[in-house]
């Protein structure tokens, strides 16, 4: 039969065959509409790779001479749609009352999914429970810009998927243990600060002099995923986008928490720019040299500027003063 996954609500996922049970296979899909189409990947051939937990062969129902032998597994993307609480041999989804059927019974070659093949991996007979990984990063990669529509794939044995043997157990989503559980391992850039050019523009001075000519101007972006901290994770000034600028403020701990300027310039220069001033009485023309260009940028961390503050007895009127003083230019 066919096993969809994310659903089923079995623990466990079956690919091969175990004799009176038949031949079985797996349908494995995820949702990366919420992934950035600009996601730089590490390499474009080896960076995105579809993880099973294989937890070991089992046999179905009793059979008088099953074989246990070397699998040969094959991915292959699936060009059907299909539901994961209707995907069975038979049917791939419903519309209403009506069950929508495969092209043939257990999904027809070329009609329901391709066949070329995606990735393969081998597990010999005696293989004891272990990862398994499936490099989809040219699909993905499709999925995500995309060019591709995203139906997951369906996972079978290409050579004895008929010989009845044992069925391969792997954990799906529904498995209690969220360690056995399917997901996608990608490999990124690393991420990096730098600047970025903006589209050449006039630029204006307070006076109301005009540059003679578009004016390149730049800012610092984080590319690849925001900057990190101290440990590697996202800075918590980071969690809703590239802040500029910094603050700071007593935590519920009663420690200053500074959060850092995530990407700024750590180099610049200063522009010679040629402005107009004809439309300005009393004014001649002249070089602004007030505007930066940054030629460098840099990740700043995020740290505690304060250490936890021992609790006191009763605080004297000047020490209360200052807090209150302190407070009031926090919050402005």
């Amino acid at each position: 039969g066919i096993n969809a996954e994310y659903g089923g609500g079995d623990p466990y996922m079956f690919v091969g065959n175990s004799g009176w049970d038949g031949y079985t296979r797996a349908l494995v899909d995820f949702d990366v509409s919420t992934l950035d189409g600009n996601l730089e990947l590490n390499t474009e051939d080896t960076s995105v790779y579809l993880r099973l937990w294989y937890d070991g062969s089992t046999m179905g129902k009793p059979y008088n001479d099953p074989k246990q032998m070397d699998r040969h597994l094959v991915a292959h993307q699936v060009i059907t749609q299909w539901e994961e609480d209707s995907a069975t041999n038979k049917y791939s989804s419903t519309s209403g009352t009506d069950k929508i059927e495969w092209s043939s019974s257990m999904m027809g070659a070329k009609e329901d999914y391709s066949e070329d093949k995606e990735s393969e991996v081998y597990i010999s007979e005696s293989e004891g429970p272990m990862d398994v990984w499936f490099n989809l990063t040219y699909l993905f990669t499709d999925w995500v810009n995309g060019t591709s529509s995203d139906m997951g794939v369906v996972i079978k044995d290409s050579l004895h998927e008929k010989i009845p043997g044992y069925f391969l157990k792997f954990g799906s989503n529904d498995n209690p243990d969220e360690t056995m559980r399917p997901y996608f391992w990608t490999c990124q850039k690393k991420a990096t600060c730098e600047p970025v050019d903006a589209e050449p523009q006039y630029v204006k001075d307070n006076y109301g002099c005009v540059s003679v000519a578009n004016v390149t101007l730049n800012n610092c972006v984080a590319k690849n995923g925001p900057c990190p901290d101290e440990d590697g994770m996202t800075a918590l000034s980071d969690l809703e986008g590239y802040v500029y600028g910094t603050t700071a403020m007593w935590d519920e701990f009663h420690e200053m928490q500074s959060e850092c300027k995530c990407c700024v310039e750590s180099e610049t220069e200063l522009m010679d720019i040629p402005m107009d001033c004809s439309a300005v009485d009393g004014k001649s023309d002249y070089t602004n040299q007030e505007i930066k260009y940054i030629k460098e940028c840099q990740c700043q961390k995020c740290s505690i500027v304060s250490k936890k503050r021992k609790k006191r007895s009763a605080p004297s009127k000047t020490r209360l003063l200052l807090r209150s003083a302190l407070k009031s230019i926090l919050r402005k």
